[in-house]
């Protein structure tokens, strides 16, 4: 890699639930998210070159998994963020964090956000060695599939207009092209084709970037590359039949940049 070279790492689908551990659907396997991120953070410590800065790909925390009866408030979601900030201080690198359908937008900001009001919309901008990213917020409150509003699409315009000369990475939650798996494909990005229209007005986005689906997927259309990466826990089985998950191992992406050129693999955790 050249000097003008750097790399990043994308983790998602954290799941972080202080106070229990995850019942995996359709069987009696009980996972401990805390223990698999722990791992995760570790391996990244260990890649060379180091990480400039990770991106969180949103559902962060979960103790709604453990309360599906009801809606909980912020204050119930605070703990498992606390738990998730003191898991990602191993991490070599600073953290930018996306929303998913799990997380709490009061809770999040006020633990991993706190220089922003705790009603802040979680879509931002951000720069580094030449490269600009969008980050997006397809979070819609009491529903698994995610929406991205009139305002964020109008700033999501600006904002690529305003970078029309530096190669951009865009950062979402849900998937917003269909990805075959009939289950997950129930709970995507609703306005997914609006927002890759807008992109693909936008010649310097080559790269979208998203978790949600618990698995390694690429699919590309025209100039546009959507990567997703698994999850830091378990795993949706990509095999035909019922809806599964797998107890991992749990995943993470890890993403060169030079030259304005991307590459990337997953790295499994064993």
């Amino acid at each position: 890699m050249t000097d003008d070279g750097f790399r990043f790492v994308h983790l998602t689908d954290t799941h972080i639930m202080a106070g229990g551990t995850w019942r995996i659907r359709g069987g009696d396997v009980e996972f401990d998210t805390d223990a698999s991120l722990r791992r995760v953070v570790e391996t990244v410590t260990r890649l060379d070159p180091v990480p400039a800065f990770a991106v969180l790909g949103g559902d962060l925390a979960s103790p709604d998994i453990l309360h599906r009866e009801r809606t909980l408030t912020p204050a119930e979601y605070a703990p498992s963020y606390a738990r998730l900030k003191e898991i990602l201080k191993g991490l070599p690198c600073p953290v930018r964090y996306l929303m998913g359908n799990h997380d709490n937008l009061e809770a999040l900001n006020r633990l991993l956000r706190p220089e922003m009001p705790v009603t802040a919309p979680c879509y931002y901008g951000f720069d580094h060695t030449g490269m600009h990213f969008a980050v997006l917020d397809s979070h819609v409150p009491g529903h698994a599939d995610g929406a991205l509003d009139a305002a964020q699409l109008a700033w999501l315009e600006r904002d690529l207009s305003a970078h029309r000369d530096a190669p951009t990475i865009v950062f979402v939650h849900h998937h917003p092209w269909p990805l075959g798996h009939a289950w997950m494909d129930t709970m995507p990005l609703r306005n997914g084709a609006e927002l890759m229209g807008i992109l693909g007005r936008h010649a310097q986005v080559r790269w979208v970037i998203g978790g949600h689906v618990h698995s390694e997927q690429l699919i590309q259309r025209g100039a546009l590359t959507l990567l997703t990466t698994p999850s830091t826990c378990i795993q949706l089985s990509k095999l035909g039949g019922p809806t599964h998950f797998d107890p991992g191992p749990p995943g993470f992406r890890v993403v060169d940049v030079e030259d304005g050129r991307l590459s990337s693999y997953v790295v499994y955790v064993g």
